[in-house]
């Protein structure tokens, strides 16, 4: 395949997702293949926080409401509610990206699954990573778990078609890390995530995953034998000359830290069976990121202390996935990556989902990494990591 061009063919002339046209999405090569989504998304769509939170909280509670996308925001001088997407930019990607009934509504969505082949599917949060940054903890906490309940009704009423990812509630608060995770075990949750940027812990230090404030919570998760996950998204608000393109290109390559994190920080040497997602990022910065790090082991041997147990390619093979969504280039060095440590997500609804073409995605998969190894990576892997 030719890879001059980076350019995706699938992409001439398609519109935004909010207009496209759903069809078929299992082609010749896919007809018997069950494909299972390991990266889509779900809004929220209706006020859940003021419902649920005890009455305490409710005045600070995050409002929810549909206004041609799933909007979020705050009440701001008595019932009057200002959303967090007031940015002209932002409400014309939010619209592109969320605007499908689909995003929120079960039933439309089923609809579009069905017209893309698409069988089962896990649902990131949509425009609840903005609350990543709340300052207001103690809210943050409640409404992250609200939220968590919320996804589980939500695969119920799916008919365990939708799985939510959930949100651990609380990473910044080491003494509460064993009882949060057995409770999002309790809930029944496939798999939970935790942002790339984790901000300040209680003391308002900085919290890193590999420093001691965490190996309670990253001890914890280990034993649930769930999949921690990782996804893009946190990149802020664009706006400026070419905002959205100075923004959201960085926004899909901010897992390096993260992962050299895990490796170097003995984060996976003190919990060796932990099984970590880096979803939709894609899969070709793997191969680069460690050549990078295996050049830093061997160039700084007397620098890294304590030395990692194994090698930075070691644990990826061992502790690591990706997912992408169309990446002909990462597909040409599953060599190095692994077809078992990559799977495919569709990314509905959003702008760089293979809404309207997930026939096409699906089959360069195949013919790229083969039909044997395109199962794993379509659904195999997806129902084995995830247990759906």
């Amino acid at each position: 395949m030719d890879l001059t061009n980076l350019a995706n063919p699938l992409l001439d002339g398609i519109p935004i997702p909010v207009e496209r046209a759903t069809r078929n999405g299992k082609g010749p090569a896919t007809a018997g293949f069950r494909i299972v989504s390991a990266d889509n998304h779900w809004d929220v769509a209706s006020d859940i926080f003021v419902e649920r939170l005890p009455p305490a909280l409710q005045a600070r509670a995050p409002r929810v409401w549909i206004d041609r996308y799933s909007q979020v925001g705050f009440a701001k001088d008595g019932d009057q509610v200002e959303s967090l997407f007031r940015a002209e930019m932002m409400d014309r990607v939010l619209y592109a990206s969320t605007g499908r009934p689909g995003s929120w509504d079960l039933k439309s969505r089923a609809a579009d699954l069905d017209a893309e082949g698409i069988d089962a599917e896990l649902n990131f949060p949509g425009a609840m990573l903005f609350l990543f940054g709340s300052p207001d903890l103690e809210l943050r906490e409640a409404v992250f778990r609200i939220y968590n309940q919320y996804m589980m009704e939500r695969a119920a009423e799916s008919g365990g078609r939708s799985h939510g990812v959930g949100v651990v509630p609380n990473w910044w608060d080491p003494s509460k890390a064993e009882s949060t995770v057995q409770e999002m075990v309790d809930l029944g949750l496939k798999t939970f995530m935790l942002p790339v940027k984790p901000g300040k812990d209680l003391d308002g230090k900085p919290v890193v995953y590999s420093e001691p404030g965490c190996d309670r919570l990253m001890k914890a998760i280990e034993e649930s034998g769930i999949p921690l996950c990782f996804h893009v998204g946190e990149n802020g608000i664009p706006s400026g000359r070419g905002g959205w393109g100075i923004t959201a290109t960085p926004a899909f390559q901010p897992f390096l830290e993260t992962l050299c994190q895990f490796m170097f920080g003995g984060v996976f040497d003190r919990c060796p069976k932990l099984q970590v997602v880096f979803a939709e990022g894609g899969i070709a910065w793997v191969a680069p990121a460690l050549q990078d790090a295996e050049t830093v082991l061997d160039n700084g041997r007397t620098l890294i202390e304590p030395l990692p147990k194994l090698r930075p390619s070691e644990y990826w093979r061992r502790n690591c996935y990706a997912t992408f969504m169309n990446d002909r280039l990462g597909l040409s060095l599953l060599d190095i990556i692994g077809a078992d440590r990559v799977m495919w997500g569709q990314d509905y609804p959003h702008m760089e989902s293979t809404l309207g073409y997930t026939g096409q995605s699906t089959e360069t998969v195949v013919r790229m990494a083969g039909p044997a190894a395109a199962r794993d990576i379509l659904s195999g892997t997806a129902a084995r990591l995830f247990k759906i």
